[in-house]
């Protein structure tokens, strides 16, 4: 039966490859859980192929996922309520919305991203990536990295001094990352093993 089997699907971009999932399964794109495979996925030059791992979303799977949320609450006494919702591509936002949701947010968000790691680890087969948030934490540290990334570029450039900021998720890194590499004569790489890593940030040799 179709609605119980994962199958591989490539093409040029990603609204081609979902076509065929969905013509393939007949169902809409709501009803669809789906992978980018970055093992296959290449991007050279003009030649561009994205290959995803596709299957019919079982509802159950998400109720599962509620039900872990809600026990989650209990236990730690929370008064909020944890909301799921579907953002742009395979992500899925679980947010928290409370009075307390500090304990989520101090540390720089520390418990916030062991959460979403542990999530991801739990339900892989909800067919999204798990983003975890807390009353729009997520979005003001964004801005504040991207303050950070550029504050720490620019004096990178002027001194020629190498900096190596604190250890970040993979998130955050890319933030970093992003913002560095749109600047002239600075570049970034990450550093040490596990998934808190460090950005260090340095200025391009022109020999």
């Amino acid at each position: 039966m179709k609605h119980r089997e994962k199958k591989e699907f490539q093409g040029k971009n990603l609204e081609e490859v979902i076509g065929e999932a969905e013509e393939y399964f007949g169902v809409s794109k709501d009803e669809l859980a789906y992978r980018v495979i970055k093992g296959k996925t290449s991007f050279f030059g003009k030649e561009r192929k994205i290959f995803i791992s596709a299957w019919v979303k079982d509802k159950s799977e998400e109720e599962e996922l509620k039900k872990f949320l809600e026990y989650f609450r209990r236990s730690l006494s929370l008064s909020g309520n944890f909301n799921l919702i579907n953002a742009k591509g395979d992500i899925l936002i679980v947010d928290y919305q409370g009075d307390d949701s500090y304990i989520f947010t101090e540390n720089h968000g520390e418990l916030l991203n062991d959460f979403q790691y542990l999530l991801n680890r739990l339900f892989p087969f909800i067919g999204k990536r798990i983003i975890t948030d807390a009353n729009g934490y997520r979005r003001e540290r964004e801005a504040y990295l991207r303050r950070l990334a550029r504050r720490i570029a620019e004096r990178v450039r002027e001194t020629g001094q190498e900096e190596l900021l604190f250890p970040m998720g993979p998130n955050e890194r890319r933030i970093i990352h992003m913002v560095v590499n749109s600047m002239d004569g600075v570049t970034s790489k990450s550093e040490e093993e596990g998934y808190l890593k460090r950005v260090r940030i340095t200025k391009m040799r022109h020999d």
